[in-house]
C-alpha cells in the first residue's frame, strides 16, 4: 500500500470517528463511562431495533443527574447519590416503594413529599421538576437504590 492510500485510509478512520464522537450514544464524557463503551453499544443495538434510545440507570444519571448530585462526598449542588440510597433505604425500606417515592418526587418536587431531612433541604433546596419518561425516571431511581453503601454514615456526612 503507497504512502497515499495509507494517508486517505487514516484520514476516513478519524472522520468516521469524529462523527460518531457527536452522536450521544458514542461518546463518553463521563468518568462512570469510561470502559463501559459496551452500554453504548447495547444502546445503540436496541435504539435501532425500537427506533428509541434505551438507556440503563447509569447512562440515566451520568445524562440528567451527575451535573448536581455527585456519586460521594463531597456535595455539589444536591445530595450525593450515596446519601440518598441510604436515606431513601431508611425511609421505605424497600426498592419497590423507594422507587415509586423517588419517581414521584422528580416529578412533582415538594417539601412535604420527600425522604430528605428538613436540613438537606435548607442546604439544597428543592430540585427542579424532572420531564423525563417514567421508565428512565424508574430506572434512575432503581439504579440510585442499588448505590446504598452499608458503611456510608449520612448523619452530616455530605459535605
Amino acid at each position: 500500500m503507497n504512502m497515499k492510500r495509507v494517508f486517505l485510509f487514516v484520514s476516513a478512520g478519524l472522520m468516521i470517528t469524529a462523527v460518531l464522537s457527536t452522536i450521544p450514544i458514542f461518546r463518553q464524557t463521563s468518568p462512570l463511562s469510561a470502559g463501559h463503551s459496551g452500554m453504548y453499544l447495547q444502546s445503540a443495538i436496541a435504539s435501532e431495533k425500537t427506533g428509541k434510545e434505551v438507556l440503563s440507570g447509569e447512562q440515566i444519571y451520568a445524562r440528567n443527574c451527575e451535573v448536581c448530585h455527585s456519586m460521594r462526598p463531597p456535595a455539589k449542588t444536591a445530595p450525593p447519590i450515596v446519601g440518598l440510597a441510604s436515606r431513601f433505604r431508611k425511609v421505605h425500606g424497600n426498592k419497590e416503594d423507594a422507587v415509586t417515592a423517588m419517581v414521584s418526587f422528580m416529578k412533582k418536587p415538594d417539601a412535604a413529599n420527600t425522604a430528605l431531612g428538613p436540613r438537606a433541604i435548607k442546604r439544597f433546596g428543592l430540585m427542579p421538576a424532572m420531564s423525563m419518561p417514567d421508565e428512565e425516571l424508574e430506572k434512575v431511581s432503581g439504579w440510585l437504590w442499588d448505590q446504598y453503601d452499608p458503611n456510608f454514615d449520612t448523619r452530616g456526612n455530605c459535605r
